[in-house]
Order: C-alpha cells, then sequence, then structure tokens
C-alpha cells in the first residue's frame, strides 16, 4: 500500500461523521494501526480547525485506550488517530484503579466512546518490576496490583498478557461499563503492543 492511497483512506475516514458500533470503531483501531506500520507517519488531524471545532462542540472520542505509561507506547501514533479521536488512560503498567476505573466509565457514558481498549505490550518494566519484586515508594502500589494478576506467571511475556487480562477483569467489574457491553452498545477486547514492530495484536479472552 502507497502513502499517497493511506493518506487517501485516512482523509476518508477523519471525515466519517460518527462512529456507530463496537465493530466499527475496532475496525478503524485496526486501519488506523495498519497505516501506522505501513505508512511510516501520522497524517491524523491536529489542525487548527479541529482543534477550534472540539473546543466549540465538545470531544466525541470513539475509543477508550488504556495503557502503559510507557514512553514508547503512543496511542494517538499507533492508531493514527488525531484530535478528539481517542480517550486515553495511562498508567505504569496499564493498572486499572477507581481513577482509571471512573475515567473509562465517563468515556463510555458520557462521552460516546464505542470501545475500550486495554492494550499491553513488550518489555514493560512494570511487569518485569512486579516478576522480580521491586518495591519502593509509590511504584509499590503498581507493582502489587500487578503481582495479583500474574501469579504463576512462567516468563515475562506470559505475564504480561496475564496482566492485561488482570485488567480486563478490573473494567469487566463496572456496572456501568458491564451493562453498556451487555447491551452491545459498546466493547472491551484485549490487545498486546509489540514495541519493535509496532503492531497491535487483539488478544482473545
Amino acid at each position: 500500500m502507497t502513502s499517497g492511497f493511506c493518506s487517501i483512506i485516512l482523509h476518508q475516514m477523519k471525515n466519517e461523521l460518527t462512529i456507530h458500533s463496537p465493530e466499527q470503531a475496532l475496525q478503524k483501531l485496526i486501519h488506523g494501526n495498519d497505516l501506522y506500520l505501513n505508512n511510516g507517519r501520522n497524517d491524523a488531524d491536529i489542525s487548527t480547525k479541529r482543534r477550534e471545532d472540539t473546543y466549540k462542540d465538545g470531544q466525541k472520542p470513539y475509543a477508550v485506550i488504556v495503557t502503559c505509561s510507557d514512553s514508547r507506547v503512543p496511542p494517538e501514533h499507533i492508531f493514527s488517530a488525531g484530535i478528539g479521536d481517542l480517550f486515553v488512560v495511562r498508567t505504569g503498567g496499564n493498572v486499572v484503579d477507581k481513577f482509571a476505573l471512573g475515567s473509562i466509565e465517563f468515556a463510555v457514558k458520557h462521552l460516546g466512546a464505542r470501545i475500550v481498549v486495554i492494550m499491553g505490550h513488550d518489555q514493560c518494566g512494570a511487569v518485569s518490576s512486579a516478576m522480580a519484586g521491586h518495591i519502593e515508594g509509590h511504584i509499590t502500589c503498581v507493582v502489587e496490583e500487578i503481582q495479583s494478576g500474574i501469579k504463576g506467571a512462567k516468563d515475562a511475556a506470559e505475564a504480561e498478557i496475564l496482566n492485561i487480562a488482570h485488567s480486563y477483569r478490573k473494567v469487566m467489574e463496572s456496572a456501568i461499563v458491564s451493562e453498556l457491553v451487555e447491551s452491545n452498545k459498546i466493547a472491551v477486547v484485549q490487545a498486546k503492543y509489540t514495541l519493535q514492530t509496532g503492531k497491535a495484536d487483539l488478544l482473545k479472552k
């Protein structure tokens, strides 16, 4: 796929008025990641007009991305997203606490986001610290939360998957989220990002 063709497709997707379903939201994320992998740059809308429109009309993100604070994991670039597209919740090790959960609930209940993606990544320092038992300061809170979800992991890769699943379960404990999932208004999915390749792979529940 050429960069020119990618730019045309992305321009068309940016101008879609509304994402109406979880399936449409997921396909847009998948397409955005494909553009990121093949195009080598983010051509999403960060224009003055877009800033002005979202200032006047408010935000209507189509997806919530719950991910790690790692500087190598930039959600807007990974999914070729622009201003107002994604509602991003970032914590060390993509852990989900009551503040993160409240943010997620706000996005799906009041902003109209159609999908929640719990996205961990490889070589996660927070997961490595949890496996090694390195605990100090407020990092203790992050490490202990991760440890509670990765018991029995044989290696870092397995621990990262278990940690994503643990955060997924925490999100699904929300009555607001689970009700919206049951009524097919939103979807909650798990994904793992690979730092070297830039690929965001969906995981099975």
